[in-house]
């Protein structure tokens, strides 16, 4: 079916989420598949250009310890000998133990019958299952109750073929033909429109991270498929075929930098290994043992943070990571890796625990959702190396045992990460305060921002993402909104989106007070110095100077967790009606500070999004202002805890600054000295 008749189908059948429901889509389903099934019968010629025998024999290495009677078969040109012992090769060596899977899962089950039925999933589950037609449509526009799926990630996804592992488990677990013959159907007809891949191949498809989790799927399946009777000679020439020119596809279009690299690196090692009778293994092999090693000095800082500074995708790193420490161990590799990846990957485990919330959440920084159970990635990961990791209990049990890291605060100026914290319990104040450099596209533009945790609730939480890509106009502002500088607790210069440029200036811990200073070059002519004070394990103080000849409006910029809020004057609280609570306020330092109400959103989940309390303090700042400042005191406190406002002050002595904080009847001064990189308690 041409792609605009496949479009035009799809239209028709709009709406169709669960086609399987709708009888003349179940009986074109069924249609198709009987007579794919009963045209199985026709063999491929030996000399079919793609996917034939002679084809297939040339790229396999005929001396190969068990390939010997194909080899003898081939050099006699008996190509139906050569077939069947090809077929008797992989299910000898290939097949998975008959109980291999014993019991079927209710969302493999669901994807498994979705995919009997044509509709498929892109994009995990957040649109609802799409039918693609009885001969499906892999590359036309897909549609949901009669609207069209703009987000570009359900089409990248949609290739990446997700729902053959659970194809695979379904047939394993009760030796149902119609789950092979679908998956079958799948792999055949998919080869079929794009192979060879060409530069007329859709960029969705080829693209290097797809091919990678398709050669997976490939994987994955073949053990349990190759068990059945109808898994003949040419099921398994369309499977080389598939599986090696994506293979190969990969090492041709690796990612410049970043995951996507690190995966398709790994999966060349993968593929090499899990199918060594191939020619090209040891290209495979060696790409990754080249390239794959230098990543971790590539793409991780050195004190352990990915360069995309996005936590949720940090986990991905150190799996990939440790896979491939693993992997390489295995197949005797190991003094291919540099003496620093192990420790290094013992770094990028410390920060991801530093990073965790006392309610064992993530950061939502950038392209990112609010994760939760930190621990379950030391669960499910770090076992193997839980004698070097001291914290392993306590992060592995979610607190409830062992100790936790030496450290409460901690700092990490090279990737840009600081971390305030009073204590490693539930009910902690929390801080994580973000000023890194310019990263790729899962980064934002966003330096300088923080998140606030406090007694048991998440009192101020990053805006996050929304989505990542898409066609529709209306999302693409979305994705912008989501980005932009306005968006985060941070200081803009007339909302304008900064640059990423920092410098860590001071960081210091004392009795009762941690001391933060870090500065961004925000824009050509306007700096931007942040100082955030943690003082007696509960207040911050933050000082935001803009310096610099650039003349606009400044603002800092501040949202709370979806609550009910007050905000007037320099005065804001949160209004939850139990549990903790928040009250900020700004002081003048000179200039006339005007409060302004502003648009406040945040994503918890792909493609949705709540309001939420957002506001700014705004400064006019004129050519000849060499700076202007903001003075902001943030107070947690507790359910039923009586709070009056605080009040605080800054000036410079000398070459000093002196701050002085009052909450309560507590009165504190705190002096700061950049020159001789001091902060302490006076």
């Amino acid at each position: 079916m041409k792609i605009q008749q496949a479009a035009r189908a799809v239209v028709l059948l709009a709406g169709i989420s669960t086609a399987w429901g709708v009888e003349p889509a179940a009986i074109d389903v069924e249609r198709e598949l009987k007579q794919f099934v009963t045209g199985w019968t026709v063999k491929l010629p030996p000399n079919d250009p793609c996917f034939g025998i002679i084809r297939v024999l040339s790229l396999l290495k005929l001396d190969y310890p068990g390939l010997e009677k194909v080899k003898a078969a081939e050099q006699a040109k008996l190509y139906d000998v050569a077939e069947l012992e090809l077929l008797a090769y992989f299910k000898r060596t290939r097949s998975a133990e008959p109980n291999a899977v014993k019991a079927l899962g209710a969302q493999d089950r669901l994807h498994a019958d979705d995919a009997l039925r044509h509709t498929f999933r892109g994009n995990k589950d957040v649109h609802p299952p799409v039918f693609r037609g009885a001969k499906i449509d892999w590359t036309g526009r897909a549609f949901v109750n009669g609207q069209e799926i703009h987000d570009g990630e359900w089409y990248l996804q949609f290739q990446r073929l997700t729902w053959w592992p659970a194809l695979a488990r379904a047939y394993a677990a009760t030796a149902d033909e119609r789950y092979f013959q679908e998956w079958r159907f799948e792999l055949v007809r998919w080869a079929e429109e794009f192979l060879p891949f060409s530069k007329k191949t859709p960029g969705f498809v080829s693209r290097g991270m797809e091919t990678d989790s398709r050669c997976g799927a490939h994987v994955y399946a073949l053990p349990h498929m190759i068990r059945s009777k109808q898994f003949d000679a040419k099921t398994l020439l369309f499977f080389l075929v598939s599986f090696h020119d994506q293979a190969e596809h990969i090492t041709q279009v690796y990612a410049a930098q970043g995951n996507h690299r690190l995966a398709e690196l790994r999966r060349s090692f993968c593929n090499g290994v899990d199918f060594p009778e191939f020619k090209r293994s040891e290209g495979w092999i060696n790409d990754a043992l080249t390239l794959l090693p230098r990543m971790i000095d590539d793409d991780i800082y050195d004190d352990g943070m990915n360069k995309e500074l996005v936590f949720s995708y940090h986990t991905m790193y150190i799996g990939i990571f440790l896979d491939a420490y693993n992997l390489f161990r295995k197949h005797g590799y190991e003094k291919r890796l540099p003496p620093t990846y192990y420790p290094k990957l013992l770094k990028m485990a410390e920060v991801y625990a530093q990073q965790s919330f006392p309610d064992f959440t993530s950061c939502q920084f950038g392209d990112a959702w609010k994760a939760g159970d930190t621990g379950a990635f030391f669960r499910r990961q770090m076992i193997p190396f839980a004698s070097d990791i001291p914290y392993f209990d306590y992060m592995a049990s979610n607190g409830k045992k062992g100790p936790p890291p030496a450290r409460r605060s901690a700092a990490y100026p090279e990737s840009g990460f600081y971390f305030f914290r009073s204590a490693w319990s539930p009910d902690a104040v929390f801080m994580p305060l973000k000023c890194g450099a310019t990263a790729e596209w899962h980064n934002q533009p966003d330096n300088g921002t923080f998140e606030l945790y406090a007694y048991g609730r998440n009192l101020m939480t990053d805006s996050g993402c929304y989505l990542y890509g898409s066609t529709s106009p209306e999302e693409q502002r979305w994705r912008a909104w989501f980005r932009s500088t306005k968006a985060h607790q941070t200081l803009t210069l007339d909302n304008r989106d900064l640059n990423c440029k920092p410098t860590c200036l001071l960081w210091r811990e004392a009795t009762n007070l941690v001391a933060l200073v870090v500065e961004n070059q925000s824009y050509a002519g306007l700096k931007h110095r942040r100082t955030v004070l943690f003082v007696d394990n509960r207040t911050f103080l933050i000082h935001d100077e803009a310096i610099g000849g650039d003349a606009g409006s400044v603002r800092v910029h501040f949202q709370f967790a979806p609550c009910k809020a007050e905000v007037q004057g320099w005065v804001a609280r949160t209004g939850f009606d139990s549990g903790a609570n928040l009250l900020v306020k700004t002081f003048a330092l000179g200039k006339e500070v005007a409060l302004e109400r502003e648009e406040g959103w945040i994503s918890y989940a792909i493609a949705k999004k709540e309001p939420r309390p957002a506001w700014s303090w705004k400064v006019d700042k004129a050519a000849g202002d060499t700076q202007v400042d903001f003075l902001t005191a943030l107070v947690p406190y507790r359910d039923g805890e009586r709070l009056n406002e605080p009040d605080a002050s800054v000036k410079k002595e000398g070459e000093s600054r002196l701050f002085t904080l009052k909450v309560g009847q507590l009165a504190r001064s705190i002096r700061i000295n950049l020159m001789h990189k001091t902060a302490q308690l006076d």
